[in-house]
């Protein structure tokens, strides 16, 4: 059975962002990821993580994801 490029590359995303993210891509065409952790806190959307990202095509969306992922790694520090 031939896997078409499209489907390779959703593959690959799965794989890169297992157990973190669900990823799919919608019957228009547009790429998405839902987060499979926790809902977020207020403070961590105030900062600029959501829930759902939407990408015109893998790598936009790819990219989303990887912004989303750097910003998750570096929490707010919180002052004395």
């Amino acid at each position: 059975m031939r896997v078409s490029a499209e489907d390779a590359v959703w593959r690959q995303l799965r794989g890169e962002y297992a157990g973190r993210w669900s990823i799919w891509r919608s019957d228009a065409g547009r790429w998405y990821a839902t987060r499979l952790t926790r809902s977020l806190s207020r403070a961590e959307m105030d900062r600029g993580l959501i829930m759902t990202a939407s990408g015109e095509d893998a790598d936009e969306l790819r990219e989303l994801l990887a912004a989303q992922e750097q910003l998750a790694a570096h929490p707010l520090t919180s002052w004395p």
